[in-house]
């Protein structure tokens, strides 16, 4: 308990622009990404919920000159955590972070072809490994009528990963991917398709290393304020989860989603998982002899009852995802009390499946209570 009040104290919190979430900020309405304002000629729902970069860029695209705009991001975070074990040890801890400094540069470069590049740090909680300065993205941009392409180190449209708290959904612990990818999008009416190709880190036991792996997503807008649809990359074992490097069957993974908002009410819903189990030889983490097969889910509501505040409900699970909660629900809010500076808290407890729970320490989890409040500002 005394973990709880510290972070309370600290700091409140949920993120104006979180680098998982393109949801507008309590109370603007309005989107700030570079990626939208750099494909001003591309279909609304195209841009909101294709592609990840989307989602990752962050801030308020301010112009330098009439072809060079710059934005930006920085979370400051206060977490604690009590950790417990199935022999019932427990490990609390609390740490105090620069979670992210993100900056994004957008280029225009004629009325068909753009640019972008995102610059990112990462510091991690609990003595994880900081991420050293990196090039998030880096990619040009095409864009003419119902058409649109991307070249270049992106976050492919695998997954949505909506999301209303701080902490990122485990559907985005299993699914998100980064690669360096040649993709193309073609809008029509409230449809929007999007494939691409890539080659991933991942190969498949004695093969050459070839550009072989591929993905598509489509979107589709019914109504005003309600959006399905679905996604699938050929190898999951390629997504940033990195469960495997090499294997003897190759895996492919699909994801579906569901958003709706109604005035001051928004629910979202999304399913990611791979689509056949994994050869035992490559994944088997309880030993079954059977091979897993990782799912991942996550379901939320959020509600603004006033101005520039935000309340927000999850709950989200997995099944046969190593070292991921079986089942998580929490809460967060938000308060934006200047313009472009969000405080948020959260609150989240998980309960873990014992044949899927082994830390890097072999310690088998039973449950785990995380408390994170974040100051983020973007420029």
């Amino acid at each position: 308990m005394k973990y709880l009040l510290f972070c309370t104290c600290l700091l409140l919190s949920p993120a104006l622009t979180r680098a998982h979430d393109d949801a507008p900020i309590p109370g603007t309405g309005e989107q700030h990404t570079v990626e939208e304002r750099l494909q001003a000629l591309e279909a609304h729902q195209t841009e909101l919920y294709h592609t990840l970069e989307e989602k990752k860029a962050a801030g308020l695209d301010s112009a330098i000159t009439d072809r060079l705009t710059v934005s930006g991001l920085i979370e400051v975070e206060a977490a604690a955590s009590d950790v417990a074990s199935d022999d019932g040890s427990s490990d609390a801890a609390s740490d105090l972070t620069l979670a992210t400094v993100q900056l994004g540069l957008g280029i225009s470069l004629n009325e068909i072809m753009s640019g972008d590049v995102s610059l990112l740090f990462e510091e991690g909680a609990f003595g994880a490994d900081d991420t050293d300065l990196e090039i998030d993205e880096a990619a040009l941009n095409f864009a003419h009528g119902p058409w649109s392409g991307r070249v270049g180190r992106q976050y492919l449209p695998f997954g949505v990963f909506h999301s209303h708290f701080i902490s990122d959904p485990l559907t985005l612990a299993l699914g998100e991917t980064r690669e360096t990818a040649v993709l193309a999008g073609y809008a029509y009416g409230p449809a929007a398709l999007k494939a691409f190709a890539f080659n991933g880190d991942a190969e498949k036991t004695g093969e050459e290393d070839h550009i072989r792996d591929w993905g598509a997503s489509l979107v589709l807008t019914p109504a005003e304020g309600v959006e399905v649809g679905g996604s699938y990359l050929s190898d999951l074992a390629d997504s940033d989860a990195e469960l495997l490097e090499e294997y003897t069957r190759r895996v492919g993974g699909w994801s579906a989603f569901a958003h709706l908002e109604r005035g001051r009410l928004t629910l979202d819903g999304e399913v990611l998982g791979a689509s056949k189990r994994f050869a035992a030889s490559d994944l088997d983490s309880d030993g079954d002899g059977r091979g897993d097969r990782p799912l991942a889910w996550n379901l939320e509501v959020a509600w603004t009852p006033v101005e520039d505040v935000e309340l927000a409900l999850r709950y989200e699970g997995s099944d046969e995802f190593a070292g991921q909660p079986e089942r998580q629900y929490g809460a967060d809010v938000s308060w934006s009390p200047w313009e472009h500076t969000t405080l948020s808290l959260e609150y989240l407890h998980g309960e873990f499946d014992r044949d899927f729970s082994a830390d890097d320490d072999g310690n088998v989890l039973d449950r785990q209570d995380l408390v994170t409040a974040q100051l983020a500002f973007e420029f």
